[in-house]
């Protein structure tokens, strides 16, 4: 009850500072710089263990001690978000853009938070302004195909999620870290799952992509024609399970 009593008591000056105009920096101690360096990493290794509520208190402290960093505010919003307390996610955001307007990770980790609120135009526009200042960095083109192919531009965001694979072949199964996901409001689109099967079968991952598949079929795909055609499967075509997989569903499929 004291983290809590501490979090509300903490919350009036996060929602002053929320704004991204007008940020006034000051002075801070060597001591509370340290004191918040290590506040922030207890609240990592809270996000890290998926206990949400202890980030958020661990956050919110280290931005009190140190009210000047962007990384810190980014990640306080983090903790907002994966709370779902998305209002205070946009105001800590905002903060950390307005203390630094090229930390990238702000800027998709505020796309983010707004492709999960359905604001895909904003959410998009965030995700590019990521990439231009920051083009390396795997996650952001993650997040951007994702919304691009949850808009129907299958193709376009095929490209992005094969530029992030690129950068970090193992970019799909981190969940942590300074970058938020960008979660997909249609997990069950035919069309959606047959493009994540083509992006694993052109990687060689015939598990994943029969998964994929077997969930757009499910969901009401019946393009078998576009399957075989498709070069993305070209990598697995001759595997067991693809072949019986295709087989199966020529049955059901008639």
């Amino acid at each position: 009850m004291a983290k809590i009593a501490l979090a509300l008591a903490l919350f009036p000056f996060m929602a002053a500072a929320g704004c991204r105009s007008a940020v006034v920096r000051v002075p801070v101690s060597a001591e509370d710089l340290k004191r918040a360096e290590i506040a922030m990493n207890e609240g990592d290794v809270a996000l890290a263990r998926r206990e949400h509520y202890p980030a958020l208190i661990k956050y919110l402290l280290a931005s009190t001690l140190n009210p000047n960093s962007p990384m810190i505010f980014s990640k306080l919003g983090i903790a907002y978000s994966r709370l779902r307390f998305y209002p205070d996610a946009i105001e800590a955001f905002n903060r950390s853009i307005a203390l630094d307007s090229k930390y990238s990770y702000a800027y998709n980790n505020l796309g983010a938070v707004f492709f999960a609120d359905g604001d895909k135009k904003k959410a998009e526009s965030l995700f590019r302004k990521a990439i231009s200042i920051k083009p390396e960095e795997a996650s952001f083109h993650v997040n951007l195909g994702t919304l691009l192919i949850e808009k129907k531009k299958y193709d376009k965001g095929l490209q992005e999620l094969r530029k992030g694979l690129a950068l970090d072949p193992d970019i799909l199964k981190r969940t942590a870290g300074d970058s938020l996901v960008a979660s997909s409001t249609q997990m069950t689109s035919p069309e959606r799952n047959y493009s994540m099967a083509r992006l694993y079968a052109s990687m060689g991952n015939a598990e994943r992509a029969l998964e994929n598949l077997q969930m757009a079929l499910t969901h009401g795909f019946t393009d078998l024609q576009a399957v075989r055609k498709e070069k993305d499967f070209d990598p697995i075509r001759n595997d067991e399970k693809f072949v019986a997989f295709m087989k199966y569903a020529a049955q059901i499929i008639r």
